[in-house]
């Protein structure tokens, strides 16, 4: 329990852990809220899972190797997720989550809640749509993308 403890007071882990158990409520009563929620779990496991796993680990296997299998568990995570929330509350709030977070804003949330530097080259963000077309990314295109991103999520979300 202690160690759990030190994990949710690291940085702002704890703020994720509090707006994640905030936005479940509130997608009880208001269930669009859930598009949020999807991105703020996605967040918390890539926060326990590459901050606290992979960055702070030991190994003797080759980095690449060890990157590629947590991109595949976060995947079926986010996977999972999207069935979890779609049959909960709803599929259209479901995929708007899952939008935003592939435009970026996991990602932008995983810096904000770990209060780091966001880095001026993204390069490994290819799997977005910015990406897919362009390599690697700077700092304000991804901000750009994830904006664009959360307004189409939006739009989505209220006009349904």
């Amino acid at each position: 329990m202690k160690e759990f403890l030190q994990i949710i007071k690291y940085k702002l882990t704890w703020l994720n852990v509090f707006l994640i158990v905030i936005t479940v409520i509130l997608s009880l009563y208001y269930y669009k809220i859930a598009a949020i929620t999807f991105v703020l779990l996605s967040n918390l496991y890539d926060i326990l899972g590459y901050h606290f796993t992979l960055v702070r680990r030991t190994t003797q296997l080759p980095e690449k190797i060890i990157i590629r299998a947590y991109r595949i568990n976060q995947l079926l995570f986010d996977f999972l997720l999207l069935i979890l929330i779609g049959m909960s509350f709803d599929w259209i709030a479901a995929l708007a989550g899952w939008m935003m977070k592939n435009f970026g804003l996991q990602d932008l949330f995983y810096y904000i809640f770990l209060q780091m530097k966001l880095p001026e080259k993204w390069t490994w963000m290819k799997w977005t749509p910015l990406g897919f077309f362009k390599g690697d990314l700077s700092k304000n295109e991804i901000i750009l993308q994830t904006i664009i991103g959360v307004v189409i999520s939006l739009v989505i979300l209220l006009l349904r």
